[in-house]
Order: structure tokens, then sequence, then C-alpha cells
């Protein structure tokens, strides 16, 4: 049984030197990670590792205090301090490089988590964040646990019993959803040439925010979709309630919406709790390539900062700085160009911004996404099809694609 312990002792339960695991996204333990914070120098020399990605989570422990360092995989902004002064090291990983980066490199001694309550059985919900947890759980490591009664406990979301938690905070509290509005611009012609591409019976994944919410909406009127993704957002609920997504077609998980984290509000965690037709699976599975080679007309729907005549995607990198990290992109990507019929799709305004640079560049500084990996790239003004293309036709049909006032320039800058 686990040892119930207020938030202000988990810093005493930590030693300098020790490698200690802390869950991402809305899984964030955050009394755990308050308390650590305000400890300070109290507790130092302590090695955390965090899969916090862009967007989602605010913290910086290497900043906790002296000594200390971290091992991330996203460049958020909150971490570009120390990432500056070299006691954060970025590794750049697709999610299931991570998972087995963590489940068999890894040195890890802690992993602080955050559960729901203990049912009738001593079993705690993972509720809607499972993400890498699962798989973590056996390797022979201490586990603290903030066991918040607002987790909901999800039908579909795996559980850990309560007797494999070593010590246990007790508290309520929100789980963190979106902060507001995304700042990139929604274009509803970018939304219908995405949904074009998107065929009654297909299983799509996506992402969150403003333009994977269009694309969604975009998609009403198609019929016995499925839903496979790293993420779920409210858009993805409300296809699934109105019937659109209801997974009758898949070849693998049929009659389910399969996730590893739901994002938005407490009320949207609250209705995706209750559903049978929603499972929550971890990394291991939803970003597996050989999962994701089995589900046929399998469309990957996803972004980037920009895109170049050679079809390379950039998802990380402004203007020389990386703001993110490579995430579950090539994991999707590669497993639709696996999947039979399946097709990997790259969405993105023109142009950054109202008058912003053009987002169809002559040759991008960082490659995230191989020429390889992509069959469509979408704007506002058409598609793209780069699926078994050579360079002049790719770059003639990039550049088709291109806000107008950048076209010329463009066609200037072919090097072939």
């Amino acid at each position: 049984m686990p040892i119930l312990i207020s938030p202000q002792e988990v810093p005493t339960l930590l030693n300098p030197g020790q490698n200690v695991f802390i869950q991402g996204a809305n899984g964030e333990p955050t009394a755990l990670l308050e308390a650590l914070e305000a400890a300070g120098d109290a507790i130092s020399s302590v090695n955390y590792v965090g899969v916090f990605p862009a967007g989602f989570n605010a913290w910086d422990p290497a900043s906790f205090a002296q000594g200390n360092s971290m091992t991330a995989f996203f460049a958020t902004a909150q971490i570009a301090g120390s990432v500056e002064r070299g006691v954060t090291r970025l590794i750049p990983a697709h999610y299931s490089s991570i998972d087995h980066y963590l489940r068999y490199d890894a040195a890890l001694d802690v992993l602080l988590i955050q559960v729901a309550p203990p049912d009738e059985s001593s079993m705690c919900s993972l509720g809607v964040a499972v993400d890498f947890v699962p798989e973590l759980l056996e390797r022979p490591v201490r586990v603290i646990a903030e066991i918040n009664a607002a987790m909901p406990v999800a039908k579909g979301s795996p559980a850990i019993a309560y007797e494999r938690i070593d010590y246990a905070v007790e508290v309520s509290h929100p789980l963190i959803g979106p902060e507001g509005p995304e700042k990139a611009p929604v274009v509803d012609a970018l939304s219908r040439n995405v949904a074009s591409l998107v065929r009654d019976g297909d299983t799509i994944e996506t992402g969150v925010g403003k333009l994977p919410g269009a694309i969604l909406a975009a998609l009403r009127d198609r019929n016995d979709l499925g839903f496979h993704s790293g993420l779920m957002s409210p858009p993805v609920l409300e296809l699934i309630q109105r019937g659109n997504i209801n997974g009758n077609r898949k070849p693998i998980d049929k009659g389910l919406a399969v996730t590893g984290i739901a994002f938005g509000s407490q009320d949207f965690y609250r209705a995706i709790a209750a559903r049978g037709d929603v499972a929550f699976r971890p990394v291991s599975y939803t970003h597996d390539a050989g999962v994701l080679r089995q589900l046929d007309n399998f469309v990957a729907i996803n972004s980037a900062v920009e895109v170049d005549l050679l079809g390379q995607a950039n998802g990380e990198f402004v203007k020389g700085r990386q703001v993110s990290g490579t995430g579950g992109l090539i994991d999707f990507m590669r497993g639709a160009r696996l999947a039979r019929n399946g097709r990997s799709i790259i969405a993105l305004p023109s142009r950054a911004g109202h008058d912003g640079p053009s987002r169809i560049v002559a040759r991008v500084d960082v490659v995230t996404c191989a020429r390889s990996d992509i069959d469509f790239v979408v704007t506002e003004h058409g598609i793209a099809n780069l699926r078994n293309k050579g360079a002049q036709a790719r770059a003639q049909q990039l550049i088709s694609i291109a806000a107008p006032e950048f076209r010329d320039e463009l066609a200037w800058s072919v090097p072939f």
C-alpha cells in the first residue's frame, strides 16, 4: 500500500544524482511540480526527464535548483533559458523512439505521475492521459503519484494497482487544458481542400488546435470514419456524437476511436471518460508502425512550419530557432504510407500570418519530415500531389499552391 504524504514531503523523497521522470501533457502532476519548485535548492543535482509538448506544459525543472538538469524532447519557450545554459539537453526523436528510449535506454529511478482515485478493486485509472506511463510502470522504479479526484475514470483507459504506488499525494484540481485560441490563422479553403482527400470509411489522425479543428469540422458530411491518433480534441468528440466517426470499417479496433491523450475542457474530459467507444492506449500502441500499417485507408493529417520545393517539411524551427520537437509527425506519416490506401498529408497556410513570408520555400534549413514521407501538401490555394513524382513535377505542384505573390520568386529558385 502507498504511503500518503503531503506535496511538501515530495522533495524529501528525491536524492542528488537520481533520474526522475515527470509525466507530461494533461497527466502533469501539478502539485508535485509545485512542491519541487518551491523547495528550491533544498533538493538539487537531480536529472529530470520530461516529454512536455509545446502548448501543454510550462515547467522548467532544470531551473528548480542549482545542479539540476533535464532531458527533454520539445523546445518550449519555458525551457529556452536552461537549454541555452546547457543544463537541459534536447533529444530529437520521434514519439515511438522516445518510447523506446524511456523503456530501455534511459536511467530512471523515480516516476512522478497522475492517476484517478482507486476504485472498489483498488485500481487507479490513468484517465484521459495515458501516453508513456503503462510501460514505465513495468520498470523497477519508485512511483510517486498525484491521486487527483478530478481525473475522470475513463472506461477505455488502462489502470494500475493502488499497491504499485509507493507514495501518494491526494489532491483535487482541474486537469490542464488549452490556454486560449491558437494564433495561427484558419483558412476555410484550406480545410475544404484537406477534407476533399478524406473518403467515407477512412481512419484519420490529426492533432489539436484551430486548424485541425477546422479540418475536422469540414468532415461533417463523411460517414463511417475511424479515428486513431496520439491526441483527441473536442471536435473529434463532436464527430463521434454526430455519428461521422464510428469506426465501423476499421480492420482493427473496430468501433473504437483510439487515442493516447484527450486534451480540452473539463467538461470534455468527463464526456470522453464516460464513453465506451473511446479507447486510451500507450504510445507503444498509438504510434507503432506495426499497428498503423494494419489500418487500411489511414489518413495522417498534420502541419508544419514550412515545406520546400523538394517536398521536405520543417516542423520544428522558426527563423533558425527551435520552437517545438519532432513529436509523432513522422510516426503517423510513415504509418499512413505503410497502410493499404493510406495517405500522408501536410496542411499549412501558404504564408505565415496575414502578410508574412511564404511557407512554401526554396529549401528548408532543418528537415523534420523527409520528401519520401509526404503524399500531399495542402494550402488554401490547392493540393500538391507529390506521390511518385520526380523533383521537377514536385516543384511545379508546390509552386502552384504557394501564395501567388511568391510564385515567380520560387520558380526562379528551382535548382533543376
